[in-house]
């Protein structure tokens, strides 16, 4: 390893390639314990597609295997090396430039979608593309290789490093001489990369779709039974009238002390369900508009309105992770499934009543659990989360305040409870998957391969032989579908 690492700090810069211990597990954690994790080798932090490029060819030379990795905000081991590996830490691929004019940008993998909202921001524009709440420090290119709830049309092109060294490009950034305005030329090679885990290359540039940053309105509604909640969000979804919906339930709290809640919300006595909605419109009128047809829904379902201080409290500031934690420093990790519509309620009531079975041991554990529901179209997320108090790993220390670093840095291991969410997390994928669910971040959780049909399992596993005959990119991300 000591005549790799010298040869590529001779070709990246010595500053940009780490062998020290903190640094290789830092760079192969995510935001749960994976107990077949392998530290990385070398980490290495290239500034350009070229530098990549040059990594990823010497790296070839050298047989060795490669972890792509943005901030790590994962939970399904997508970032998780569990054989000795090279980390591609893209953090640094963070540049921005904006044709405003075009409706475009072309940024840095590395990028932050806070970073990238701030820069669009005087244009009065927004990203089109849907991002995650933890987009303070996740990355545009960890979106893009992990998929999001929501879909990913407003991704135009890519270029992508392989792991033989060449960079390709795709969509909106393939053809010479021409801006990047437009995905769709012949056979859709940008979509080939979307969701692969970084199974199929490192991504070090994406061209994305802007669009103005339109007035909204906002509603929030309470409702005495998932049932209700989850009959008018379906229905809501349905008519195609809001941007984004959300519910969230009480936690159910297992430990004593203060709850181990990731929101403070109304009052106690709190409702079973709070729904909450955001529609957008070309003027504040048409917003309001949206939302009065939404409250007609609501109503019919039996809510009671409340003040709509949560999606507006979220329209102001979208990225928050809390340094990724519970109020009280408590662990946290969620599992996700996307329903079809139809769907959706018979599994929430299925997860609902694997809780209640798994209540005991749960309580017995000190392991807390609350859900979000969400849509950002035809479809429904679930997404069941956790919260119990166990050692904080690094990444969960890089993110904290010095105050809670010094704070919660300290907790004790908590083995058991650990073990009772990993085993709760298979049962409850498995619920949703018989309703039909599908997933985002796929990593090495989510079955893909022995889901699909056959043709398509085989035509993966051609795509992956052909990009990467030797399997040295990302071994075992996107199961079932390795060379």
């Amino acid at each position: 390893m000591s005549s790799l690492a010298a040869a590529l700090a001779q070709r990246i810069g010595a500053a940009h390639v780490a062998t020290d211990a903190s640094s290789c597990a830092l760079a192969t954690s995510d935001l749960f314990d994976w107990p077949d994790a392998a530290p990385a080798e070398i980490v290495i932090r290239p500034g350009s597609t070229a530098d990549t490029a040059t990594a990823l060819r010497l790296l070839a030379e050298f047989g060795r295997s490669i972890v792509p990795r943005g901030a790590g905000m994962s939970y399904s081991a997508g970032v998780v090396p569990r054989a000795p590996a090279v980390v591609v830490d893209t953090t640094r691929l963070n540049d921005i430039s904006i044709d405003a004019g075009n409706l475009t940008a072309v940024v840095g993998a590395g990028t932050t979608w806070q970073a990238l909202a701030a820069a669009l921001a005087p244009h009065g524009l927004r990203a089109a593309q849907a991002s995650p709440v933890s987009g303070s420090v996740s990355t545009v290119g960890g979106t893009v290789a992990q998929n999001l709830p929501g879909g990913m049309d407003g991704i135009l092109g890519l270029t992508v490093v392989l792991a033989d060294g060449n960079a390709v490009c795709t969509g909106a950034l393939a053809l010479r001489g021409a801006p990047p305005f437009w995905r769709h030329m012949g056979p859709d090679l940008t979509g080939l990369f979307l969701g692969d885990c970084g199974a199929f290359g490192v991504k070090t540039e994406v061209a994305l779709r802007l669009a103005p940053d339109r007035p909204g309105a906002f509603g929030s509604f309470a409702f005495e039974s998932s049932a209700a909640m989850m009959a008018a969000m379906v229905e809501v979804a349905q008519a195609s009238i809001v941007s984004r919906a959300f519910a969230l339930d009480p936690v159910r709290t297992s430990t004593p002390g203060p709850a181990a809640a990731p929101r403070r919300r109304e009052a106690r006595p709190e409702p079973a369900w709070t729904l909450h909605l955001t529609a957008e419109g070309a003027t504040v009128p048409a917003a309001e508009a949206a939302v009065e047809v939404a409250r007609g829904i609501t109503t019919r379902h039996g809510a009671e309105e409340v003040p709509a201080t949560i999606p507006k409290a979220l329209r102001a500031r979208p990225y928050s992770i809390r340094g990724l934690v519970g109020p009280e420093g408590e662990r946290w990790v969620p599992v996700h499934g996307m329903l079809p519509l139809a769907n959706a309620r018979a599994c929430l009531a299925a997860v609902e009543a694997q809780h209640a079975a798994m209540a005991a041991e749960m309580a017995a554990a000190g392991v807390s659990t609350s859900h979000i529901i969400s849509s950002l179209g035809a479809y429904i997320t679930i997404e069941p989360m956790f919260y119990w108090r166990d050692a904080l790993d690094a990444l969960h220390l890089q993110h904290l305040s010095e105050a809670n670093r010094a704070r919660f840095g300290s907790q004790a291991p908590n083995q058991a409870a650990r073990d009772l969410v990993r085993r709760a997390r298979e049962v409850l994928s498995a619920i949703m998957d018989q309703h039909g669910a599908v997933h985002a971040q796929l990593g090495r959780f989510y079955r893909l391969g022995s889901r699909m049909e056959p043709g398509a399992a085989q035509l993966l596993h051609s795509v992956k032989a052909m990009l990467d005959p030797r399997g040295r990119m990302n071994p075992g991300a996107l199961e079932g579908v390795q060379a």
